[in-house]
């Protein structure tokens, strides 16, 4: 499928092994094997919070898409533009859905409706009884329901609030749960397998999110394309993306890519991407996206966060003991 690099070619034109891999170029000729593992840990925050494990990144959203046919054609598809579909419209009613503060006071006012429903139930049931009708479950029952409630209305308000809403991209509405926007992404962690038709189209889809989100004009988002460095792994590329990635965010450290010697020409349409060369460090990242592609159409998306949007949430008391379990972990 001509999609991997020839050393043979490779070598007659001069180059070592480690120019090899060229994302974005352009004289990129395909991927260069690597071969590895990847793992991460992944759980709940107030599980790593109760247990002490330093976090590096809040997995914020992930999404993927196929053909469902899987026929191996060396041009990976687009169908992660879906991650950045909304109709137009919704006024109003949408920008106060994404506001943190009106879900903060919808939420305040549904626990005041579950504390009002709790506290009727059992006025009844205390009535109930005064004839002679007792159970001795209810209060049970009463008090399970209204923390089924409270974790539903925390869901509904915390993070699910945009889902089913066709005005709201899923993009958009995954960052709206930490308080920010298309803005906020400051790193793309490319695919970047550093074939003709996968970095052209890569490009294209955040391109296209970007724009169709809104972003504002001049606000670059940093390319990191680290199979310059690493070669393509297969399976675990993703892991590695992400491993990556999670380090740029938590040091604001984006990498450059080292080989990328003459950006290809077709990728200047991009208007709102940049392919550093050396690496750059910045004031701070706030959040980062990253692509993973495979043949047969097959595509997949990650959207992670900075970890203190996560800490910035805990009552201070809480923050102090789960920074000093870190430490002792650490130690």
């Amino acid at each position: 499928m001509n999609a991997t690099s020839s050393s043979a070619s490779e070598q007659r034109s001069g180059r070592p092994a480690a120019e090899m891999s060229r994302p974005c170029t352009s004289t990129r000729s395909g991927f260069v094997e690597g071969e590895g593992a990847g793992i991460a840990v992944l759980m709940a925050a107030s599980t790593a919070v109760e247990m002490g494990v330093p976090i590096y990144g809040i997995v914020a959203m992930t999404g993927t898409a196929t053909d469902k046919e899987g026929r191996s054609v060396p041009a990976p598809g687009k169908g992660v533009l879906t991650s950045a579909r909304e109709l137009p419209g919704g006024g109003a009613a949408v920008a106060q859905l994404l506001d943190v503060g009106y879900r903060r006071r919808q939420l305040e006012l549904r626990r005041k409706q579950i504390d009002e429903w709790a506290r009727q139930e059992r006025l009844d049931d205390a009535s109930r009884a005064g004839k002679g009708l007792v159970d001795s479950d209810f209060d049970r029952f009463v008090e399970s329901e209204a923390s089924r409630q409270y974790a539903d209305a925390l869901d509904t308000w915390g993070n699910s609030f945009w889902k089913r809403n066709a005005h709201i991209a899923p993009l958009r509405g995954a960052l709206a749960v930490w308080g920010l926007g298309i803005d906020d992404i400051g790193i793309a962690s490319f695919h970047g397998t550093s074939t003709k038709a996968n970095d052209k189209n890569e490009s294209e889809i955040v391109e296209r999110q970007l724009q169709h989100l809104g972003r504002t004009p001049g606000n670059l988002v940093f390319a990191v394309c680290q199979k310059y460095l690493t070669g393509h792994p297969k399976g675990p590329a993703a892991m590695w993306m992400l491993n990556g990635m999670m380090q740029s965010i938590v040091t604001g450290l984006v990498p450059g890519n080292r080989n990328a010697d003459n950006i290809a020409a077709e990728l200047e349409q991009c208007e709102y991407i940049v392919y550093p060369s050396r690496a750059i460090q910045t004031p701070g990242l706030k959040a980062g996206l990253l692509k993973s592609f495979g043949f047969g159409q097959v595509g997949a998306e990650c959207l992670v966060v900075h970890p203190d949007y996560l800490l910035a949430t805990l009552p201070r008391g809480q923050l102090e003991r789960y920074r000093n379990k870190v430490l002792e972990r650490e130690a």
